[in-house]
């Protein structure tokens, strides 16, 4: 019986993953005088499962020849959230978003767990109207194995009675080292292959075509 359903967010949800790039870009740009190369490699590391401060200190690395330090690190991640929330203004969720309402009758806890920093996905989620469906928003710099582990234990779920839906490899390995049932989305021409490497327990080519 499942008595949990979690979203990713980025990718799942909401459509923000073409705006990141060019915002880490301006970034890099505005504070380190970096004009060329970012936002391609940046859009490099999405989906892999890595965290903002991961992506920074790899871009770091790539572009610097060097590791960030911790007051670089909170500075790139306060100017991108700027950069990232200005851009979410418009709310550009995903079609039958609407399917979030029908499962929050269906199912004990709902929660939403994104990768980016925690703060401004409950900000975002809240100007999109989709908040209030979830009991309880996760975000970064927390890991998602570390929230997934925290909802297990808080409210006594066994791994078999939750489900996670997300976009990206990362969801179905985090999702699969707790046991938890995942639901992977994406488009025709890949999902097939995601499901026979990475053994999704259910794949949809969107949300709209997502089973009740």
């Amino acid at each position: 019986m499942i008595r949990a359903v979690g979203f990713d967010f980025d990718g799942t949800l909401i459509m923000s993953e073409d705006k990141k790039g060019p915002a880490m870009a301006s970034v890099f740009r505005e504070k380190f005088g970096l004009k060329r190369g970012v936002r391609k490699e940046y859009e490099k590391l999405i989906g892999k499962g890595y965290s903002r401060d991961d992506k920074v200190e790899k871009l770091f690395e790539y572009f610097l020849d060097r590791k960030t330090t911790k007051k670089e690190k909170k500075m790139v991640a306060d100017h991108f959230g700027e950069h990232y929330v200005k851009n979410m203004r418009f709310c550009p969720l995903f079609q039958c978003s609407n399917i979030i309402k029908e499962l929050r009758r269906q199912v004990d806890f709902m929660f939403l767990l994104s990768l980016e920093n925690i703060k401004e996905v409950k900000k975002i989620a809240g100007h999109c109207g989709v908040a209030k469906y979830f009991d309880e928003i996760l975000g970064g710099p927390t890991s998602k194995i570390n929230n997934f582990n925290h909802v297990l234990r808080k409210h006594k779920l066994k791994p078999s009675e939750v489900i996670y839906i997300g976009d990206a490899h990362s969801d179905v390995v985090a999702s699969k080292k707790k046991k938890i049932k995942v639901v992977l989305l994406g488009k025709k021409h890949t999902f097939h292959k995601l499901k026979e490497d990475l053994s999704a327990d259910f794949v949809f080519s969107s949300l709209c075509t997502l089973k009740k």
